[in-house]
């Protein structure tokens, strides 16, 4: 569904190298503004903030450039489609475009938010992680309604990576009846004997990963219902989303107790962090106009 209300015009505040954008601090588009994110506010009584009845897309930004795009944005229409949103397309890409180009020839991450009371967010901002993270396997019910949309409803999200912290993990890999699903915001490889594969979004209720069908691009990865046998006889685990193109698990930590180290990164997951880098840095999307 799509409108093609007037977008206003932007107003390119972007502070010099002492502001904002200068200090690297994310930048939000807002009503046709560019300004701090912390300035950017929404109104209360909207149903995105009150109920988290809202989608959103994030997408990975280098030197100023989106990567598959494209993809994101079908993506975005679908989850809107799914519940029921109108998308502006105009309006999303114009959002996107002018936070680019405030942002500069700078990496990070761009995300649009779209709310049911119809206000449109953007925001761009660093996307920085460590070398390697650990995973707890976190057991909990995943198939909803809406399975599979990027919402903004997030609690039960947030309920899976506070549990996976309590197991002493930086982040939550969901295990739904013994059948590995996904991370609360991310997808998830595994490797065994050179042999990579992934759990299937067609078969099971999971988020249909761009940076998946990225990375298959330029590697094999079989799309499977991987058990949590499998995910203990892998010998490499690497997660990915678009902040995180390819980032290796050093260990898996269960609600038993038992903890599983990793090597992080294994020679596979070198190899498939080598390709996908070079995949993303031949296929970026072309900059905004200025």
């Amino acid at each position: 569904m799509e409108t093609t209300t007037p977008v206003p015009t932007t107003t390119a505040a972007v502070p010099s190298e002492d502001g904002p954008a200068g200090s690297r601090g994310p930048l939000a588009w807002a009503d046709g503004q560019i300004l701090p994110a912390c300035d950017a506010t929404v109104p209360l009584t909207d149903e995105g903030f009150l109920r988290g009845d809202a989608i959103f897309e994030a997408v990975l930004v280098r030197h100023g450039r989106t990567h598959a795009l494209e993809p994101h944005l079908a993506r975005l229409h679908r989850s809107a489609a799914a519940v029921e949103l109108t998308v502006d397309d105009g309006a999303v890409r114009q959002a996107i475009g002018d936070l680019l180009r405030a942002w500069g020839e700078r990496d990070g991450a761009v995300r649009v938010i779209l709310t049911r009371g119809g206000v449109l967010r953007g925001l761009i901002g660093a996307a920085e992680w460590p070398p390697s993270i650990s995973l707890g396997v976190v057991e909990a019910p995943w198939r909803t309604a809406i399975s599979g949309v990027k919402t903004l409803s997030y609690a039960a999200n947030q309920w899976a990576v506070r549990q996976a912290r309590a197991l002493g993990a930086d982040d939550a890999l969901i295990v739904d009846d013994g059948i590995v699903h996904e991370l609360p915001t991310g997808a998830v490889v595994l490797i065994r004997d050179g042999v990579c594969s992934t759990p299937d979004p067609d078969r099971l209720p999971i988020l249909a990963s761009v940076s998946i069908a990225a990375l298959r691009e330029v590697a094999d990865v079989a799309l499977v219902e991987p058990s949590l046998e499998d995910l203990l006889a892998a010998d490499e685990v690497v997660v990915l989303s678009a902040t995180r193109p390819c980032l290796p698990v050093h260990g898996l930590h269960l609600a038993d107790g038992r903890r599983q180290e990793l090597t992080a990164p294994g020679p596979v997951t070198q190899r498939l962090r080598t390709a996908l880098e070079a995949h993303i840095a031949s296929t970026l999307d072309e900059p905004p106009s200025q």
